[in-house]
Order: C-alpha cells, then structure tokens, then sequence
C-alpha cells in the first residue's frame, strides 16, 4: 500500500499462532515489557506484570527482512519508550513500544553483533554504543540513527567483539572497556564535551590477554575492577586495573558459553547454547581474616591460580522438561533494585518461541558449604519461573482467534492455509490449502461474517466457497494473470503446488482447464512476463520451480514455451529484456543466466559486477516507459538518459540507444500539458479492501492483513454519487461553479455574438467530467459498512447506537478487532488477538440481557463483555497514533456519506435513495412521496453528523466518563500534516480535528506545542523571492528558483546553530547569528518514505536534513493553525511578536518561492501554507507585502474557470487543480477579512497596470502574460463576492472597485448594453450610473470627488464635488446631465459635460445647477440599505426619491 494513502490495517489471525524462532531478547528497565526478535525477521513485544508474573503478547512487529541479531533501549521521550533492533544486513530501526511504530530506519553496510544503550553524563538522550564487522564502536542517536562520533584503535586496530561502559567513582567521564577478536583490550575515556563530529576517539589504554572471539565483557557492579570475560571456549575472571588473569573456566563438552553476569561481587552466571546456566562462586582463600581472593584489591588477587582453588559450580539454571534446541537461545540477565535488596532475574528466548524467567534467589554461605561437602555433589537446581509462549497464548483463548475461513463446516481439524491471493475485481479470496484444496469466497461477505453482528448470520447463502480440488498437497502459490495485465482471460486462476503440477482455472465454473507438469521440484513462485514481450510469450506465465529451473508456460497454447534449467543454484530472481528477447535468471550465488525466450537457447551466463550491471540495466528499463507522461517536468524522477546510452553501447543494445535518443529530444523539448480531466486518475480504479497473506515462516498457516485505504473507498462512493447528478444538480448542490465562472470568463473577455446569450443563460455547460469506474457499488457499500460498524465507538451513546443500528446501516462487532499500524518504509505493527488494552480487574460491567446472558456459554459470554470494553473505551486506549488514524477514518467516511445526500449503507435503502435521485432526475414535479424522502434524509443526516460530532468533539469526555483512566488524543502533527491532503474529505477531517485538539488543550496545551515546534520554524529574514509579481514574467507562473544566500546574518536575534542546505552553520562574532534557511520538506505525510535512506550511512546527511525540513514543514504549519486561529488572544504569544513574525516569513515564502527541484510548484506543502495566509489573514497581515501575497495568489488561480470546482467537490484533483482551487479560496477569505487591505491594493496594482500598459509597446513587454490580465476571471469573482457580501466597505471604496472592475471587464461589452445588464451586482449602488449613449460611467466617492469614466477614451477624471460622500449619482436618459447627491451636506447638483468645438480637445464637466435637498434622518444614514436615490422622469426633471417613498422633483 502506499506511503501517502490513510490506511486502516486489520488481522485476522487464524486459529493457530505464528512460529516465532526467538534470536535475541530484551527486559526493558521499567519490568514491564519483553521484546523478542526472531530470525525470520518479525519482533514480538510482550506485556508484562510483575506481581502477576503474567506474559501477553501485545504486537508483532513487521518490517526486518532478515534475523533480528540483537536488541537495546532506545529511551524515552513524550511519555513513551522506544527499543532499537538490528538485523543481520544492516537494517537498524527505532520502534515506539507503545504501538509498535517505526520511527527511525536506516540501511548500512554496518552489521552490528551488539548494541549497549547507556546514559552520559550531562546528556538528557541515552546514546547507543554498537559493535560488529567494523573496526570501531560507533556511538548512535537511538531517535535519529545518526552516528554521533566514533571509537577507534590506532594500535592493533580490529573489530571489537563485546564491550562494557562504566563510570569510575570521583570521575565525570565514562570509560569503555572493550575487547578485539584477535584479543586485544581496549580501554576509551569519553566525555561529552571531549566529543567531535567526524573525529574519532582514540584508545587510552591496550593490552593483550588470551580470550580470542569474546562474546560478553561485563564489569562486576559491586566491584568495578572486577571484569568477566567469556569466549566460546572459556570464562575468565580479570582485574581492570591491569588485566591480570584470577581464573579461568573451560566449556564442558558439547556446550559452548554464550555470555554471563555477575550475581555478587564474587558469584557469577554463566549461560550456554544449550539452554542451562551455571551459577559459580569465585576462588576464596583465607588471608588475614576473611579477605576473598577474588576482590582485586587483595593480594590474594594476583597470585597465581592453585589446584583445588577452581570456582565452584553450585547452582544450574534449566527448564523443567528436558529438550535439544535446534538454534542457540537468546538470554538477558536482569537485577531490579528494590527496598528489601535486589531482585535478580535471568531471561531466555528460545528456538521454541517459548520466553522463560528465573527468579534467582540468594544463596547463603552456609547453604553454599552444605552443596560443597555433599556427596555425591548435587548442585541447586533452578526451575523456571514462568514459562509462555505465542501457542500457549493461543490455546489459552477460547474461542480462538477467528480465521478467514472459520465458517467452512465439518473440519475439525481444517487444513492450513498456505497460499493467498485477493481477486478485487471479483471482490473474492481464494485460498490454497495444505491438502492440494483450493477454497474461493467472497472476501467482504466472509469478513463480515467472522466479524460483525447482524442478519446476514441467518442467511444459508451467505459468503458460500467454490471449492476447487486438483492438487495432490500444499497449493504453495497462486496467480490471477488477469489481475496483472488485461490480457489474460478474466476467467483464468493458476496455481502451483508441492505436486510438481500447475493447474490453469476456470474461476467461474470451477472446472480444471489445464494442468502443466513440466519441472521437477515443487512450484515456489508464478510471475507475468512486461506486456512489451512478443505476442507468443505475452500469453504466457512464468513458474519458478525448486529444482532450480524457470519454465514459460503458454495459457493460450497450453505447452511449454521455454524451460531453463542448467542452474547450478536456487533462483533468486527473474528479469526481462523484452527487446531482446532475453529473460534474466539471477541466482543465488551471483550469477545471472541470460536466456533466448523464443529460442529456449542460453545465451551467456555473467557474474560478478557484470551480473548486477545487467540486472540494473533491465530494472532501469522496466520503469522507464510507464513514466513518461506529463509536462517536461515529469522526467525528472527518471534515470539520465546518458545513462542509458552509456549502457546501450556497452552492452550493444540498439534499442535503448533508441530509446535514451527518444527521451533527451522529450527532455529538450517537453510535452504539452492535457487539462482535459482535472482529476486524480491513480485513485479511480483502486479497490478500498486489499487483503494480503501474512506468514512469519514458510510452515505457517497464512493469517491475513486487510488494507482498507480510505481516499480509494471515498472516491468510489463520491464518483458513484456523482455519475448520478446532472450539471444543473451538480451547481445547485455547490459542487462545481461552472456557470459562475463561465459567466465572469465571458466578461473578462473580447465580446462575441454568443456572448449575450452566455451572460443571459447564465449557465455554461458543466466542464467536470466525472471519471467512471468499475461497478462495485454493492461491495463499496459493504467495505465501507465494515469500516464504519468496528471504529465506530459503541456504548458511548445509546441513542447513537440505536440510530447506527437501525437508520445508518452499521453493525455490532462480534470480536475485539486486532488492528494494525502502518509506519515508516510501510513496517507494520500488527495488534495480537492475546491482548487487550484494558485489564480483565478494571472492565465494567457487562450490558447484556439477562436471558441472552443465561443462554450463552461462559466463554461468549466474556468475549462479548471483552468486546464491549474494547470498541467503547479501550480502542481509544491503545496509542495516539492509532487514535489519529482511525478517528481520520472515521470522520472522512462519516462525512462523504453525509454530504452524499445523506447516503446509508443499507443496501436496499441506498438502492432506493439512488433510485429517486435518478427518477427526480427525469421528473422535477414535487410529490408527497418527495417530502417522505426529504425528511427520511433529514433524519439520516442528522444521524451522520451525531457520529461526527461524538468522534470529533464529545470523544475524550465519553471515554473518561465510561471508566478509562487515560484517553490517547489525536498527534497533531500527523493531523498537522494531513492539512491538504489530496482527499478532500480526508482533509476536511484532520482539519476537524487538528482545530478540535488544539481548542481542547487549551491554552497551556497550546504554548507547549508552541514551545515543542518553535524551534523547527525556518527563520526567512532576507528579502522573499518576487517570483509572479513580475510583470514581465513568462508564461510558466513558477519559473526555476535561483540560488539564494545559504546563510543571511541579523541583529538582535538569538543565536541559533542551523543546518543551512545541509552544511553546519556557526554563528559569528559581533552579535551576528547564522539563520535556519533550509527549504521545508514538500511532502507531509507521516510515514513518508526517503529513497535516501537506501543508499546507507554515507547519505545520512542528506537523510537528516530531509527529516529537519520534514520537521520544519510541520512546524510551520503547526504554527499556522495555532495563529490562524487562535493568533488574535494576546495569551497565546502570537501578538505583535516575534512567532507571528517568524511564522508568517515561513508561510508567504513557500507561497512566493518559485518552483524549483525541493519545492515544487504545486504540493500539500504550498496548499497549506496558501490555505492558512487565507485562514489567519489578519494576523499574519502585518507581516506580510500583501500585494506580493495577493499577486502570487492570483497566479495560482489564473485557470480556475478551467480548472477548479467548488471546495465541496470531493474527489482528488490534480494538483495543478487543487492548488487553484485552495488559493480562490484563499483569495475569498483574505477579500473577507480584509475588504478595504484587498480592494485598495488590488487598485494600486491596476493602476500599475495601467501605466504599464501605455508604455509596454516600448519596454517590449507581453501585457497578455502578467497576472492581473490572466486572473481577470478570478478578479471578478471575489470582486462580485465583496459587493454582495461587505456592501458597506464597498460604499467607502467605491472609485477604487470600479476600477477594479472596470481593468477585469472587456470594454466591447459596454458597446451595445448597459453596466447593469453585463455587471449587475455594482448597479445595485446609488453612486454608480452608466450612460450608454456618452459610454461615461460616474462613480462617487467618500471623499465627495465624482470619477468620471470615459470609455471612449480609456481616461478617468476626478471632479470635485460635494464636501462630503456622494450618496447617489444618475446620469439623464440623454446623457447631458448628470445628477449628483450628498446626504452629508444635504445638497443635490447637476453637472454638464461640454467637449472643445468639432469634439477636440478636453472635455469639461461643470455644475450648472445646485439645490438644497430636506435632510435625512440619522436612523436612515445609518443603514446602507436605505439611502435616497435619484430617479429622471424626462430628460430634465430628476427626483430625490427616499427609502420611505417620499419624492422630491428637482430641474436641470
């Protein structure tokens, strides 16, 4: 799934566990969590209770594609703990226990055998310290993965095999002991302030001693000086002060020592591969009194070691049962100080799965002497504690956990599932099993089935399996080719087995068409050869077998087309090179094998760095073709292509030759933009439900993972309600603005003969096509009636559920769900079905009928209460991220339904629903059938937005009040992040519910978050990029950005040290400060993935500064809700201050910046910062050059009449359309706002238009190409906005908006009709009159003067008038006079334009006649509303007509 998408995982695990071969171990400090890693790969993180002494396993952790080798505490921070893991090829990652989270990831060629984590001095973080195949121990950040600095050896220099850290009594320095493979001792003294980046640190101290291949170095907690050393071969005890030997014990045969601890200060345990440990008391010897020989301060210490002087062995760790483990176990020893002395306790994780503890009680002396003079000798034998495992955990839960195919009857002892595979297009399952069976369900009908209540349990036909029977033994894979290309038949379901065979389907009949028996060993894996293969081999599949050969199978044919089998290893992997014919056989042991496909012959066989070359070659190629489309900039995630003319030559591939010529001719040229859809296809024909099989082993049964993608699910139910409407419903539901648009297009254009009718209709025809997709309305409804029935929070609200139940469509869960999350790099943590988040001792009491109760088992009975508490309260428990996602979730879809004309997801009722607006559609007569289904809706609407409401506001109180101690809010940075996601629904949501949290932090809360992300905020003091406020600009509205500054220097600020464009920036001297001017990160998502991170330690520079600007990305728009909303209260720092300050810089920069490589044009990142300018308007404002602001605004929207709908339209746009969409938007609320700051600088910059346009002849300027000629439309829109909306700011200003108006209409319109038929809204002032004989246009202004427009001459004069503000002005039905009126002086005037003789010269408008008007009440001055008018009745009467009806007549 992708990174980007909002998904909601969910496991059906099955009824057995999952094999989990234990390889490392780990006992955190608080007692109260196990990890384990395995060597498959998975990690398993346990719960665990002290007093109880009770073992669950929570999650398990997916995302290590090799053994997990070894395990440390990564520290804590924001209330939770994190633990690292390491694996055997270098994969290191940082996992939130809390949920199992990735939060860091990094890919190295350092293998690590062992990490320590340890706290400095002086340091708030733990640092890890990590040895292995290196020769050096590297000191990492367990947040961010990046090596800190290093410890090296100058003498004998090796990789360091185990390593102790301890800090010396008196001393503020910490010392690292650590010991070679070749058995070198190596002693560092390390201090915090000591440390430089990139430098090394140096051995103090080195010596020699005979342990070679160390495994465990640990120095005695009691005694410092005391140092155990154990090897595969031996243990020796050591002083640290000189490394002189004390003893030395060897293995016992068939065991070898893996580690060890000491229990006292001289009693040791040491632990073998065998699974046992042996406890041993030290040498003693008496020497004046009492001293013990073993404390390296005696002198006993030094003295050479005698017979009889051996430690002895007196106690034995070992499991009750006796067993032969196949891999060596993983042990932890643990001492856990308490008031009563200190609690020890040893840990050990077998091949088993099986977690066992040992409470290691003390032993007396005396009871030491007693075991050493027994005889025979019998040592103390230590029985586990506690003993658990995955399969006990599982046996234990009754029921067991629930299965996909749980409802086939008559198993009782059903065969495992081996092999899976989702058809989406049939919305089916099919499952091969251990018996050769192949079992096809419908995937949504069967999970519903196993997970919710309702009536479908009482139907016989209900998710009823096709049973497919050919195989003789385990299915091992499954393939649907019609699935990977069109192709195929769509019948068409192939299968490979333990049998040898491949069996060719048909999956609608279920009859056997043809079975392939062609390799000899069992089928591993079935692929599709690329569509750009010849026609024969395109219809064929592609079957890797165990005997090491690769077969091409023809469907079409039924024979073998090619059979491949000459190597000499395991396949690894297969490639193609269809222009050549060639199909690439990589192996296990490096070597590719090139085969002829048409000629089954073998071409050549390449190893080595030619081997990966080819390889490489052929992935490069596979990618390219499909990436091609778009503008010149969607090249730019492809490879260069002299790379690939490199690679033509040298391997004498003429096509690519051809190929890479293709593409630099596009790269030079480009290609031309299609604005035809507006819409993001990439969602159109993705299903909402993926499930995948999920195996920790090869011999496991499959449990399955259920994907449900949120924006797939939403754009289906959207576009199957939209391909209903017709463009007249879509307008009148304020979906699209086409007609509006149009009609503000056609004005800002050159008038034509349609252009009258346009105007007058009103209405164009509806540009947004709304894309089809496959007809899955039925399973769309179920997929999302599955969502919906287990988030939502059941029990909370009574009536609620009762409306869920009865009017909305949701079901009750029969279970307690195991969700999932999905993290970075797509790790995954999967919930186990073991656990729940609330203890059995803190549930409530169980709602359930009495008579029900009494009916059921005991066992259902719990189950129903455990589900009960967990959907109610204990779901809201778990994490924040989980809340995060699943209330997104939740919201989104709760949204989309309601906005769907209140859609239910009841499949009749929605039948019904789509049904009438179908028959409305064709039938506009209202009926009483019509108000039933009106108030129908109403109802469900209403219940839509109840669910809405509990889940967005009203949540953290009900969880509290329904008994939760804690309730786990939303993260606001992920919600942060998901400010402009591409759903819109989706955003709407985390909008929702970012503004929600914040309120309900309050403000305390507020100024936390605001201390937490202030730091991230880029500080931009140099002067912002103009970028489309040039008037010279070219057509592309973002050209490339030019380098700026990396560092710019100010005064009076604090001193900050920044990364700068990945270089370290120090502050200078004299008071001058190096600013955080790095460019924020573009993408937002969460979990988004960096390709950097592939490439290994040498780019963690670029990885790090990716994170810094995805952490600054946040912060700026973190900072943005907070000011946008909550900026104007002085508490919340925000004022005349510096944040607001910093905060509006960052915002109108990723506004202004031109497009360039790290920022691109149109991203969530450039929305956001847009969206909130518009949101946080006026406190931003002074701050802000607002024409530059509302410039680069405008650019943005220059094609909205072809390109944005409305912001209620649901569906993803592209994200040229998006980002118009969201900056009209922006536009409008700014306009809103701020009309006067909006109005007077739009007419400034059209006076600058103006004047630029007399002289654009002479700078050689294309006037066609600036913004204010291009954005006229958008121009006009908010300006019809402003008069409609702010009629009394618009009264103040209206010589400015009439200029405004004016630069936006084509004059040709004003030809033949009047400024009220083409721009009605302006006629509806008393201060505005057109005359269309003379083409003047007289405006008033506040300040008494009348701007006198002449068309004719594109000239505007001001006449000063009246000593106060024009109240009404009109022009005589012959144009001579003009009538002009001021309420404020109470004087009407006529005024007469005269022109020099024969119409030369300059015209002049004089007073002819003046009279005193009765005065106006102040009541009527007041309200805008009500102002006199002036009326002609003949060429010269005029009358003063008042609101309340009275007239007064005046004469010209």
């Amino acid at each position: 799934m992708g990174s980007l998408n909002l998904v909601v995982p969910l496991v059906m695990w099955g009824r057995e566990a999952p094999t989990h071969d234990i390889s490392c171990v780990l006992f955190t400090h608080d007692c109260h969590t196990v990890v384990t890693g395995s060597r498959d790969g998975q990690m398993c993180v346990w719960d665990f209770d002290p007093p109880t002494l009770k073992l669950t396993p929570r999650c398990l952790l997916v995302g290590h594609t090799a053994s997990v080798v070894c395990l440390a505490q990564g520290g804590n921070a924001r209330g939770t703990s994190f633990v690292v893991s390491s694996s055997e090829n270098g994969e290191m990652c940082t996992w939130d226990l809390r949920d199992g989270r990735c939060v860091e990831v990094l890919r190295s060629a350092n293998v690590h055998s062992s990490m320590t984590t340890y706290q400095m001095l002086n340091v708030k973080d733990v640092r890890l310290f990590c040895v292995g195949n290196y020769p050096e121990i590297l000191v990492y950040d367990p947040h961010t993965l990046d090596v800190l600095f290093s410890l090296a050896a100058r003498i004998q220099p090796d990789w360091i095999s185990a390593l102790h850290i301890l800090r010396p009594p008196r001393r503020n320095d910490e010392v690292v002991l650590g010991v070679t493979t070749g058995g070198w001792v190596k002693v560092w003294t390390v201090s915090e302030r000591e440390v430089r980046p990139r430098e090394p640190i140096y051995e103090h101290e080195s010596k020699m001693i005979h342990s070679l291949n160390a495994l465990c170095l640990v120095c005695c907690t009691y005694n410092q000086r005391t140092v155990l050393i154990v090897s595969q071969d031996d243990w020796q005890i050591y002083d640290a002060g000189d490394f002189s030997q004390l003893c030395r014990v060897g293995a016992t045969a068939g065991d070898r020592w893996m580690g060890g601890d000491f229990l006292s200060a001289d009693r040791v345990i040491v632990w073998t591969d065998m699974g046992r440990a042996y406890i041993y008391k030290l040498p003693t010897k008496l020497l004046r009194g009492k001293a013990v020989s073993c404390i390296v301060e005696s002198r006993a210490f030094h003295n050479k070691q005698v017979e009889g002087d051996n430690p002895l062995m007196y106690g034995v760790v070992q499991p009750q049962n006796e067993e032969h483990l196949v891999n060596a176990p993983s042990w932890q020893f643990m001492m856990i100080p308490l008031e009563s002395g200190a609690e020890k306790l040893l840990l050990r994780g077998d091949c088993e799965g099986q977690v066992m503890l040992w409470r290691l009680a003390d032993v007396s002396e005396q009871q030491l002497q007693q075991i050493s003079q027994a005889h025979p000798f019998q040592p103390l034998i230590f029985s586990p504690t506690l003993n658990h495992s995955m399969m006990k955990a599982w046996v234990a839960m009754i029921p067991p956990p629930i299965g996909v195919l749980d409802q086939l009857e008559g198993e009782k002892n059903p065969p495992r599932i081996t092999a899976s595979l989702f058809l989406p297009l049939q919305g089916r399952l099919a499952c091969g099993r251990e018996d050769g069976s192949i079992i096809l369900v419908p995937a949504t009908e069967t999970i519903m089935l196993h997970l919710l209540h309702g009536k479908h349990h009482q139907y016989h036909n209900w998710a009823q399996p096709m049973v497919l029977r050919g195989h003789q033994g385990r299915v091992n894979c499954l393939l649907y080719p019609h699935g990977e290309s069109p192709r195929y038949d769509m019948a068409h379901l192939v299968s490979g087995g333990i049998d040898f065979s491949i069996i060719v389907w048909d999956m609608y009949t279920g009859n056997l068409i043809h079975r392939f028996v062609v390799q000899a060993g069992q089928i591993l894996q079935l692929l599709v050869p690329p569509p750009t293969c010849t026609p024969r081999i395109q219809n064929c599949i592609c079957s890797v077998s165990e005997d090491h050969s690769v077969a091409l199978l023809s469907i079409k044919e039924r024979k073998l087309v090619l059979l491949a089998s000459k190597h000499l290893y395991p396949v690894l992997n297969v490639k193609w090179r269809p222009e050549h014919d060639f199909l690439m056989v990589a192996t296990h042991d490096g070597s590719v094998y090139v085969w002829q496909m048409e000629t089954g012959h073998l071409d050549r066989v390449l190893q080595g760095v030619t081997a990966e070359e080819v390889l490489g070659a052929c992935d490069e190629h596979s990618t390219a073709p499909g990436s091609g489309s778009g503008g010149a900039g969607s090249d730019t995630g492809l490879a260069n292509p002299a790379v690939h003319l490199f690679r033509g030559l040298r391997h004498r591939n003429l096509a690519a030759i051809r190929h890479a010529a293709q593409r630099g001719i596009q790269q030079v040229l480009g290609e031309q933009n299609n604005y035809q859809d507006i819409h993001d296809s990439s969602k159109m024909r993705t299903c909402p439900l993926m499930i995948q099989g999920l195996r920790t082993n090869k011999q496991d049964a499959n449990s399955h993972v259920l994907f449900f993608d949120i924006e797939a699910l939403i754009v289906q139910l959207l576009s199957d309600e939209y391909t209903l409407m017709s463009p007249g419903t879509l307008e009148a539901n304020e979906l699209i603005m086409s007609s509006q648009y149009q009609r503000m297009n056609v004005l800002t254009h050159p008038a034509s003969p349609e252009a009258a009718k346009k105007i007058a209709d009103g209405s164009g025809s509806g540009r947004v096509q709304i894309p089809r997709h496959l007809d899955v309305t039925a399973q769309t409804l179920q997929i999302g009636q599955m969502l919906m029935s287990l988030l939502h929070s059941w029990g909370l609200d009574g009536s609620l559920d009762q409306t869920c139940e009865n009017i909305l469509g949701l079901l009750k869960p029969r279970v307690p769900v195991s969700y999932g999350l999905i993290s970075k790099s797509g790790y995954m943590s999967l919930f186990m079905p073991t656990w729940h988040p609330v203890r059995e001792a803190e549930m409530p009491q169980i709602n359930l009928p009495p008579d029900l109760a009494a009916e059921l088992p005991p066992e259902m009975v719990k189950l129903e209460h455990r589900t009960q508490v967990f959907t109610g309260r204990g779901h809201w428990e778990v994490s924040p991220a989980l809340t995060t996602h699943h209330l997104l979730a939740l919201v989104s879809v709760a949204n989309t339904l309601q906005d769907m004309n209140a859609a239910t997801l009841i499949p009749e009722q929605e039948r019904r629903r789509k049904n009438h607006i179908q028959s409305s559609r064709a039938n506009q007569s209202v009926t009483n059938h019509e108000d039933e289904f009106s108030r129908q809706q109403s109802v469900i609407k209403q219940g839509w937005s109840t669910l809405t409401a509990l889940h967005t506001v009203l949540l953290p109180d009900c969880v509290v009040a329904a008994g939760a101690p804690t309730y786990q809010p939303p993260m606001v940075e992920i919600l942060a992040r998901r400010w402009q996601d591409r759903c819109q629904e989706v955003r709407e949501a985390a909008q929702a519910l970012l503004k929600t949290e914040l309120s309900r932090m309050g403000p305390e809360g507020r100024q936390k978050l605001i201390e937490i992300w202030s730091p991230h905020l880029p500080t931009h003091t140099e002067p912002l990029p103009t970028g489309p406020t040039n008037y010279n600009n070219q057509e592309t509205p973002h050209p490339p950005r030019p380098e700026h500054p990396a560092t710019k220097t100010t005064s009076g600020t604090p001193s900050v040290n920044a990364t700068v464009n990945g270089t370290s920036g120090n502050s200078s001297s004299g008071g001058t400060t190096s600013e955080r001017t790095m460019e924020p990160h573009p993408h937002l998502d969460e979990d988004h993935y960096d390709e950097e991170m592939d490439a290994g330690e040498t780019c963690r520079e670029v990885v790090a500064q990716s994170e810094g600007r995805r952490k600054q990305a946040t912060a700026i728009i973190l900072l943005g809700v907070i000011g946008a909303y909550h900026g104007q209260d002085s508490a919340e720092g925000f004022g005349l201050g510096n944040l607001a300050m910093q905060t509006s810089k960052a915002l109108a920069y990723l506004v202004l910046a031109p497009a360039g490589p790290k920022l691109p044009a149109h991203t969530p990142l450039r929305r956001a910062a847009i969206d909130l300018i518009g949101r946080g308007f006026p406190v931003w404002e002074p701050y802000l050059d607002v024409a530059k602001v509302l410039l680069a605004l405008l650019d943005f929207c220059a094609d909205t009449d072809r390109l944005a709908p409305s912001m209620k339209y649901g569906l993803p746009l592209i994200p040229e359309a998006d980002s118009c969409r969201t900056a009209s938007n922006a536009l409008t609320l700014i306009a809103e706002a701020r009309p006067p700051a909006f109005i007077t600088t739009m007419a400034r910059e059209v006076a600058r238009f103006n004047a630029l346009q007399q002289n654009a002849q002479s700078l050689q300027l294309n006037i066609h190409n600036t913004v204010l000629h291009r954005a006229k439309t958008e121009i006009l829109r908010v300006m019809e906005y402003l008069i409609v909306h702010k009629r009394c700011h618009i009264m103040d200003l209206m010589v400015e908006v009439m200029d405004i108006v004016l630069h936006c209409v084509d004059p040709g319109h004003l030809k033949s009709r009047g400024l009220n038929e083409v721009f009605p809204s302006i006629c509806g002032f008393p201060q505005v009159s057109h005359c269309p004989h003379t083409r003047r246009i007289a405006t008033g202004a506040k300040n008494g003067s009348i701007a006198m427009y002449e068309l004719r001459a594109y000239k505007c004069q001001m006449i000063p008038a009246h000593a106060t503000a024009v109240t009404a002005l009109s022009f005589s039905p012959d144009g001579k006079y003009l009538a002009s009126c001021s309420m404020g002086e109470n004087k009407l005037s006529f005024w007469q334009t005269s022109s020099g003789m024969f119409g030369l010269g300059a015209s002049q408008t004089k007073c002819t006649k003046t009279y005193s008007t009765v005065p106006v009440p102040d009541i009527v001055r007041m309200n805008p509303h009500r102002l006199p008018k002036l009326v002609w009745i003949s060429n010269k009467t005029v009358v003063h007509m008042m609101a309340d009806g009275t007239e007064h007549r005046f004469n010209a």
